[in-house]
């Protein structure tokens, strides 16, 4: 839950960098957030829960997305690739899943 809260406070910081397991965290978190939300939509007839909580999870979610690219050693501008049609999100999979490079964190101890 940790790693959930964290990407929240962090959620408007587009710069330094995320770790695998801080992004794939918080991913895990919000997949179940947002299932329970469409749960309640479904089971109370509810609708605005589920887009509201969709609608202010966007911006952590791009901010923490450009800091995952950052941490290993790619532009933030990398996440852009997830629009390309059909093979954009498996590319940007692809991306979010390589390992840090131990090089940027070594960088942002000496600042």
């Amino acid at each position: 839950m940790y790693w959930y809260w964290l990407g929240w406070k962090r959620g408007l910081d587009f710069t330094g960098y995320s770790s695998r397991r801080e992004f794939w965290v918080f991913m895990l978190a919000h997949l179940i957030v947002t299932v329970l939300f469409i749960a309640v939509d479904v089971g109370l007839s509810f609708p605005w829960i589920d887009i509201l909580y969709n609608l202010l999870s966007i911006i952590p979610l791009c901010a923490l997305i450009v800091r995952r690219c950052h941490d290993i050693g790619k532009s933030g501008l990398w996440s852009l690739i997830f629009f390309i049609p059909v093979i954009g999100p498996f590319g940007c999979m692809y991306l979010l899943a390589q390992p840090s490079l131990l090089v940027n964190r070594q960088r942002e101890e000496l600042c």
